[in-house]
């Protein structure tokens, strides 16, 4: 039960301190407009950062056949796999690879 009431206490008092820093943000940014845009920016920036890598799905890489062991994206390749293949045989491999892009 004590440690109910210690917690219930402690959520209380955090609160009220949350409160309190988001009046004092408030306050700032209506002050200093410049300081509030630079603050959204650098925010965006640092989640951009941490979440741009989970939601950009991993790209499937291949070594493109009869090139060399040059690296291409498997989805492309499956695409234009007919193209990749005449490309080959009449012009060579780096116009081929080149028709992946």
């Amino acid at each position: 039960m004590a440690t109910t009431t210690t917690e219930a206490a402690t959520s209380e008092c955090l609160g009220s301190k949350l409160d309190h820093l988001k009046e004092h943000a408030m306050g700032v940014a209506s002050r200093h407009p410049v300081v509030a845009a630079a603050a959204v920016s650098a925010v965006g920036a640092v989640g951009a950062y941490f979440l741009l890598p989970v939601a950009a799905p991993a790209v499937a890489m291949m070594k493109a056949p009869g090139a060399g062991g040059v690296l291409v994206s498997r989805a492309m390749f499956l695409a234009k796999k007919q193209l990749y293949f005449k490309l080959l045989r009449t012009v060579g491999a780096k116009a081929a690879v080149a028709a992946l892009v």
